[in-house]
C-alpha cells in the first residue's frame, strides 16, 4: 500500500510528532473526508507499507527523526513557489525553504526529494514573465 501523507494537510510541517507516534504504534485511524463516520484503521508496519509519499512546504520538523523511516521506502514532494505575500502569507521564505530542501536532499538522497512549483496561477503580478523569472531563480538554487 502506498500511503500519501499530507494531501489533506501538511503533516510533515504541522503534525510530524503525531505521524511518528503513529508509526511507532504501528497503525493510525483516518476518517473518510466525505463521510466522517467512516473510520479506517491503517496498518503502518513496514510489511504493509509499500512507500510513503510526503507532500509538504516544510520538511524541517521531520529531519531529526528520519531514522525512524529506515525500514520504509519513501520520498518527499516539496512545494516551493516564492509567490508574493498577498497569495502566500504563511509559507517559509524562499531562502529558508530551499535550505530545508537542500538539507533533506543531502540527508536522504536527491532521488527522494522532488520540487513542486505548484499551483501555477496567473494574475496581473504573477504573469508569464513572473513565473519564468521566479522558476529560473528557484532552479538556480
Amino acid at each position: 500500500m502506498i500511503i500519501s501523507v499530507s494531501r489533506r494537510t501538511d503533516v510533515p510541517a504541522y503534525f510530524s510528532k503525531w505521524f511518528f507516534e503513529q508509526l511507532l504504534k504501528g497503525s493510525c485511524t483516518v476518517a473518510n473526508p466525505f463521510n466522517p463516520n467512516q473510520i479506517y484503521n491503517v496498518d503502518l508496519t513496514p510489511s504493509n507499507v509499500t512507500a510513503f509519499v510526503f507532500w509538504t512546504r516544510n520538511p524541517a520538523p521531520m529531519l531529526r527523526k528520519l531514522h525512524l523511516l529506515d525500514n520504509y521506502k519513501y520520498y518527499f514532494l516539496i512545494t516551493i513557489n516564492n509567490y508574493p505575500k498577498i497569495y502566500e502569507r504563511k509559507v517559509l521564505k524562499v531562502e529558508r525553504a530551499v535550505k530545508h530542501f537542500q538539507e533533506l536532499s543531502n540527508t536522504i538522497g536527491s532521488n527522494k526529494v522532488i520540487w513542486r512549483y505548484d499551483p501555477v496561477f496567473f494574475t496581473n503580478d504573477c504573469d508569464e514573465d513572473f513565473h519564468l523569472r521566479n522558476f529560473k531563480e528557484i532552479c538556480s538554487q
